[in-house]
């Protein structure tokens, strides 16, 4: 009996002790330039069905593809195709506080589409609804727990927090992970599109821009101190692997971007959800399959098309570093868990 009391305290002061995250890919709710289109009753509902596991985490993240503002002139030239700009009202970041969102990375190739006045709308926007935001000069920080933690955000821009930067990206999560306790990476990166599904150890370009290394960035800022990497850009899911005894998401797709980007796998919206003990060790985590449906439904799929994406590229681009795999989307830290029944 002394036993199994001990074997009880010594699991709840585990369980305790865990650092539960999620994080998902691109959000876009909508835009009102060149044109409106905003998702049916204002957006009130496009994240009810999800809403529920998203606020099921200590820390819940995700990448603001694009400005919230109703100012400023946009700074691109759409008219030269295949050049997207985005405003959404600021209204909307009420309905990402109401999520469970915690932290949105803002260190992407759309966030100065309506230039300062529209970076400038968009954090006022977020501070007001008590979100946490990620640039060149804001870093995320949280207590929880009795941890500090610190997000760092970088992307494929060769200015600030730069993934084409590794020697720079290395000094600056090494300097934060004496800070901290716990040091997650962001970075928006690497091409786009389903040419650029699978994820290799090499410099990518799209449109003629490089997008940096992703893997190289990756596995340098863990060396550094970094205990996990979630990526975004590439509009699809990528593989996920374990480096150290850390998590690298490679590229969580699209979340929500309305009226954009949901054929195919590009409307897979996957949900990773991280277990990470208290040196920042990955235990294990889950990817639940969501999936965007034209008229701005975000719903849960129950065929788990990106668990089944994301599996597989993370057995073939990874074959060595690709964690375990169960039937039912969990991700366990070792291949070798897996038990023959869920091979």
């Amino acid at each position: 009996m002394k036993e199994i009391l001990i074997l009880l305290l010594f699991a709840g002061l585990l369980f305790s002790d865990t650092l539960r995250i999620v994080a998902v890919g691109d959000i876009m709710m909508g835009t009102t330039y060149p044109e409106v289109r905003l998702p049916p009753d204002d957006g009130k509902k496009i994240f009810t069905v999800v809403a529920e596991i998203l606020k099921d985490a200590d820390l819940t993240m995700g990448n603001l593809e694009g400005p919230l503002t109703d100012k400023g002139e946009c700074t691109k030239k759409i008219e030269k195709g295949k050049v997207y700009a985005f405003r959404t009202p600021p209204r909307y970041a009420q309905y990402l506080a109401e999520a469970g969102f915690d932290f949105m990375n803002l260190k992407n190739n759309h966030i100065n589409d309506f230039g300062t006045e529209g970076l400038t709308s968009t954090i006022h926007a977020l501070n007001e609804w008590g979100i946490q935001y990620g640039t060149d000069e804001k870093n995320g920080e949280f207590i929880v727990k009795n941890r500090k933690i610190c997000i760092i955000s970088f992307s494929q821009a060769p200015w600030g927090n730069s993934i084409l930067d590794i020697s720079g990206a290395q000094r600056t999560v090494a300097q934060k992970a004496k800070e901290y306790d716990i040091v997650i990476v962001t970075f928006h990166g690497g091409g786009e599109g389903t040419n650029f599904l699978h994820t290799k150890d090499t410099i990518e370009y799209f449109l003629g821009q490089p997008r940096g290394n992703v893997v190289k960035f990756s596995r340098a800022v863990i060396d550094s101190g970094a205990d996990l990497v979630w990526g975004h850009g590439p509009h699809v899911p990528r593989a996920i692997e374990i480096y150290k005894d850390r998590l690298i998401a490679y590229s969580l797709g699209n979340f929500f971007t309305y009226g954009f980007n949901i054929e195919g796998c590009r409307g897979y919206a996957p949900i990773l959800r991280v277990a990470l003990d208290s040196t920042g060790i990955f235990i294990e985590g889950e990817i639940i399959s969501a999936v965007q449906r034209p008229g701005g439904i975000l719903e849960i799929d129950s065929l788990q098309c990106a668990f089944n994406l994301i599996k597989n590229l993370s057995l073939e681009d990874f074959p060595e570093t690709a964690p375990a795999f169960t039937k039912d989307g969990k991700i366990l830290s070792r291949r070798r868990d897996v038990s023959p029944l869920d091979k």
